[in-house]
């Protein structure tokens, strides 16, 4: 945690207090840690809006089930959808712990949202991750008439790490060449270069997501590979033409911010839309906080607004 003190927008230092509140006590095990934030997701969320719907499911793949959440904003309407997946620094986040984030994107954009639980590191590989992402998007697509989904209109959305499984989405299904992609990215504070000792860790000021546990992330990522990677992170990629345009959500205290400009950049150079939206006196993770901070409900309210031309290209959206 930085000693310098910043700005925070308002309500943030409610989130902060919760988050803290929700950890484990320090020396404890993983799995321990990750059970206390699950316990302690309740502190951030916020009463469902009339009609949403919740169910949880799974997904059946080689080896494995893939758990999803499913919120679904209610009525009879064809709605586009979001598959969503989940922050965390690759070890730690959950559909529980993420809900509150997965909800309030399915009652200000009026998707229907799948939240994915991926498999996590570091008892699972960084392609094993890809893999449960690229495999939820598909499942999406493929059962998106019994979700009420048009499958021509779902999106990739995540923060932080989720950012990034969204992006990789995205370009396995380009490079796949699968008939139905995803229709845009929306990203919320990503991860995006996943390289050690990049000087812009230094310049973040968020108290809670300091340059040294940046450091440890991208550690634990860099350990976690296979002999045979899929797809690097996206500074990394060569060509990221053909991708669906991105709305990249970032937190100005956040020391992460400067490479989601930077692939905003690369993306325009590629002939893909993208627009920036950085909240001021905002830290990573923020959105999390839509309950406790009324700035935080706003950007996700902004953020579903730039998204609602994807989505509702006819501009025919039904109140959730």
């Amino acid at each position: 945690m930085t000693d310098v003190p910043v700005q925070l927008a308002e309500g943030i230092d409610v989130y902060l207090v919760a988050f803290r509140a929700a950890q484990s006590p320090p020396g404890g095990t993983l799995a321990g840690a990750r059970l206390s934030s699950d316990l302690g997701a309740d502190a951030f969320a916020r009463p469902p809006a009339p009609g949403l719907r919740r169910h949880v499911s799974f997904i059946v793949a080689p080896g494995r089930e893939i758990a999803v959440t499913i919120l679904h904003p209610g009525r009879a309407v064809e709605r586009p959808g979001i598959c969503y997946f989940h922050g965390g620094g690759f070890a730690f986040g959950s559909i529980e712990t993420f809900d509150v984030v997965a909800q309030a994107l399915a009652e200000e954009t009026g998707a229907v949202v799948v939240s994915v639980q991926y498999r996590r590191l570091p008892e699972n590989s960084y392609r094993a991750a890809q893999e449960d992402c690229f495999a939820a998007f598909q499942w999406f697509v493929d059962h998106a008439a019994l979700l009420g989904v048009d499958a021509r209109r779902i999106a990739v959305a995540g923060d932080s790490v989720g950012a990034l499984f969204a992006t990789v989405t995205a370009m396995m299904a380009r490079d796949a060449g699968l008939p139905v992609r995803p229709v845009c990215q929306l990203l919320m504070y990503g991860a995006y270069a996943l390289v050690p000792g990049r000087s812009s860790y230094l310049r973040g000021r968020d108290p809670l997501l300091s340059a040294q546990r940046v450091e440890d992330f991208v550690r634990l990522y860099r350990q976690s590979q296979d002999a045979d990677p899929f797809h690097p992170p996206p500074l990394s990629v060569p060509d990221l033409s053909g991708l669906p345009p991105a709305v990249l959500i970032g937190a100005e205290h956040d020391p992460l911010r400067e490479e989601g400009d930077e692939y905003a950049d690369l993306l325009r150079a590629a002939g893909v839309g993208a627009e920036v939206m950085t909240a001021p006196g905002m830290i990573h993770g923020f959105l999390r906080a839509v309950a406790l901070s009324p700035a935080a409900a706003r950007v996700m309210k902004a953020a579903a607004k730039a998204t609602g031309p994807y989505l509702w290209p006819d501009n025919q959206e039904e109140t959730a």
